[in-house]
């Protein structure tokens, strides 16, 4: 891989860059096709864009870059962001989302000859096919399959599960319009439209940890924690438990 500005390939956060440069004279033409083929084009550069600032944000975050304006946690920063980067938190959050999942499977995509340019937006689903059907079978469709056809796929009914590999942790479909809340596209929840973008979030997060649990075949139950300090410490005495119990 060739990494951006010169920095060295060992970079994790490193990508592949493009050469050439965007022509925009298809907005001159009179023929569909030249009109098409130039969106196609222009927006392939508008994916790599959207990749880099997506990788930028898990940078902050795992990197916790976030101390140097003075914040202690990353959602801190994210409430400020909107003022210093002036961008919705929730563009601010899909970015992210899309750079994590590109970096968590980085290797394994370009095992598989996954291509970032026009295909970025596969990347939404991914865990979601991951949670539903086999590993080999995901990493070779979501290089073959058109975005729409991608998306049937993850969203579909599961294949058989392997007798030896459990399938991945499952990651509902969620969205949050100004009226209601969609999993897996259907209506659980109507919410008020003038409801804050910062409450929205949360019950979005919310509900991912509560489908992931169920899907496990678990129960979630609700503590009532100072910090995320005690929450991680009931989890480290919760592995250390299971690995007894086994």
């Amino acid at each position: 891989m060739k990494a951006i500005s010169g920095e060295p390939i060992a970079n994790k956060y490193a990508l592949d860059t493009r050469d050439d440069k965007y022509s925009l004279d298809f907005l001159y033409s009179e023929n569909l096709a030249d009109i098409e083929a130039g969106i196609q084009e222009t927006i392939k550069g508008l994916d790599m864009s959207i990749l880099a600032v997506g990788l930028a944000f898990v940078k902050i975050d795992r990197e916790a870059l976030y101390v140097q304006a003075g914040y202690k946690h990353y959602l801190a920063y994210l409430d400020q962001a909107e003022d210093r980067l002036d961008m919705s938190r929730q563009t601010m959050s899909d970015y992210k989302r899309i750079g994590e999942t590109y970096l968590d499977y980085k290797s394994k995509l370009q095992k598989a000859g996954f291509i970032e340019e026009g295909n970025l937006h596969k990347l939404r689903f991914l865990e979601r096919a991951l949670g539903r059907h086999r590993s080999a079978e995901v990493f070779k469709r979501i290089c073959s399959d058109s975005l729409r056809a991608f998306r049937a796929y993850a969203l579909g009914k599961p294949s058989e599960q392997s007798d030896d590999k459990p399938l991945r942790e499952y990651n509902p479909d969620i969205q949050i319009t100004t009226k209601r809340i969609m999993v897996d596209g259907k209506n659980i929840l109507r919410i008020d439209p003038d409801l804050d973008e910062k409450t929205k979030l949360e019950l979005t997060d919310y509900l991912k940890q509560i489908y992931t649990i169920r899907s496990t075949g678990n129960q979630p139950y609700i503590f009532n924690l100072y910090d995320e300090l005690e929450a991680k410490a009931i989890e480290r005495f919760l592995k250390k438990r299971r690995k007894v119990k086994n």
